[in-house]
């Protein structure tokens, strides 16, 4: 057996391992946490903490934001899962039988890299970055971790695509933030990652930016819970 054949052994073996874990709690749980719309208290709080100190500022963090979240997409779907062709788990022959859903959801027929760990990661590391704040970097981890997990908890990603995905989130949102860097300076005449002028570093106001973000947080929590036991 090649070392490539005994890595996807593995793979199959932790992600069955970790897909095994459901309860009823969980499938909920995890069913509401991966939606499109729960997360939107959190990018309404990040656009709330981001524009109330600079709007021009703001408004390059957001394109920085878009261009990477799209670029972490589009590598993952359109060149990676075409070009590798893995079967999600919920879509294999030889495992399908094994593994664990939630509501018949199986995802699309391919599942190497994760969209959902690459837009994750490149959104946390671009704005970890920006921020260099590490109560908001400690918060947007954890969110993004848990994210990942709920993919392979659904049963619709194997462990190897969820870490492809963060590998090509964070280089992709490094090599984001490196150009908008040259932006910055180029239209501010500030460098957005050395120099403390910028609003999102060393921030007086900071409780103000963690405390709108942590509420943000909770309400997502404690709409996730309402939807479970509901």
């Amino acid at each position: 057996m090649s070392i490539l054949q005994q890595l996807i052994e593995w793979d199959k073996e932790l992600l069955l391992f970790l897909n095994s874990m459901h309860t009823p709690f969980g499938d909920k749980f995890m069913w509401v946490y991966t939606g499109k719309y729960t997360w939107i208290p959190l990018i309404l709080s990040l656009l709330f903490v981001l524009f109330r100190k600079n709007w021009k500022e703001a408004l390059l963090v957001c394109v920085a934001l878009a261009i990477t979240i799209t670029c972490c997409d589009q590598f993952a779907s359109t060149l990676c899962k075409p070009y590798f062709a893995r079967l999600r788990p919920a879509r294999d022959p030889e495992l399908s039988e094994f593994v664990q859903i939630v509501n018949g959801y199986r995802g699309g027929r391919y599942g190497f890299i994760s969209s959902h760990a690459a837009n994750s990661f490149g959104a946390v590391v671009l704005l970890s970055m920006i921020f260099r704040n590490k109560f908001f970097a400690f918060t947007s981890l954890l969110w993004a971790i848990v994210n990942c997990y709920s993919r392979i908890y659904l049963g619709v990603h194997y462990p190897g695509d969820i870490l492809a995905g963060i590998i090509s989130g964070t280089i992709i949102a490094v090599i984001i933030c490196i150009v908008l860097n040259g932006f910055r300076s180029f239209l501010l005449n500030k460098k957005f990652l050395n120099n403390r002028e910028s609003p999102y570093i060393k921030d007086p106001d900071i409780r103000i930016t963690t405390g709108v973000i942590y509420l943000s947080v909770l309400c997502i929590a404690v709409y996730a819970l309402i939807a479970t036991y509901s």
